[in-house]
Formats: C-alpha cells, structure tokens, sequence
C-alpha cells in the first residue's frame, strides 16, 4: 500500500487469536483436549518457537482504534501494528501451561528432529478418530515460522 501511494491505510498484523469461546480458541482447545487424553504431546522442532497472541476484545479494539473510531480519534495517515498480547511463550512454556491448567499428566517433549510435517502427519490417526482437524499443517508451520511474535516488541500498544 505504501509503494502504491496510498494516503491512509491501516494494517493490523495479528500474531495469533484466542478468546472466551471454543471457537475463539482453537489452538489452545485442541491441544488441551489432547493433554487431557494422551499421556505424549510432541511439539515441532526444539521447542523455543515463540507465540504471542491477542485476544479477540483486544483486536477488535485495536481494529476500532485503526479505523479512527478509538478514544484518541484517527491515528496517523498511515499505520502498520503488530496485534499482539503482551506475552510471547515459547511452544513449551504455552504447552506446560495449558498441561498444568487442565490437570495433564502428559509428558511434553520436543526432541528437535520433529519436522511440523512429521507432528502433523502423527495426528492424523486422532483426525480420523474425531472426524475433525486437529493441527492444521499451514498453521504448525506459521506458529514454527517466527511470523507469530511481535515485530517491534517495544512498542508501548503491546505491552499493555
């Protein structure tokens, strides 16, 4: 937008979505679900991807905000944000978390030669079972990719 000369934009780049409801909260459910049933949740790679999502309210608001509607009136002509909470665990931390919150027992590993294409290839049988997705390929490889945290981690917005 900004090559095109473009005027006014705003561009809200969301690290991941969680929320109140089940479907606001994919992620998180289906690996809760998991923890409650498997006594083995294997993670990607070693573990140290980083996640920092935002919550549904607090995208909608910075959405309200971008499009000028906010309490601070319209912002600048031109506006590129991260949409990010203000924590960003690793995999293993947000995973022990979710574990230790939903009473698992399993024991969380990530020996680091796990592909995201061998994790989702192990969950498959768990997809035929439910009649579900349980880890969709395409998102494994974003949470992996380094595009789930802040760009500019400073910025005052985030840390709120």
């Amino acid at each position: 937008l900004r090559e095109v000369g473009l005027p006014s934009y705003a561009i809200a780049r969301p690290c991941g979505i969680f929320g109140d409801t089940p479907g606001e909260s994919i992620l998180v459910n289906n690996a809760a679900w998991v923890l409650r049933r498997l006594p083995l949740f294997l993670l990607a790679n070693d573990g140290s991807s980083r996640f920092q999502p935002i919550h549904v309210r607090d995208f909608a608001e910075l959405l309200f905000e971008l499009g000028g509607f906010g309490a601070r009136g319209p912002g600048p002509a031109a506006q590129e944000r991260d949409a990010c909470g203000p924590d960003a665990p690793t995999a293993l931390e947000l995973f022990n978390s979710i574990g230790k919150a939903v009473g698992s027992t399993a024991t969380i590993a990530a020996p680091g030669f796990l592909s995201t294409s061998m994790v989702t290839a192990l969950t498959k049988p768990i997809d035929w079972l439910t009649g579900d997705i349980l880890l969709d390929a395409d998102d494994l490889n974003l949470l992996c990719s380094g595009l789930t945290v802040a760009n500019q981690p400073g910025d005052p917005a985030i840390a709120k």
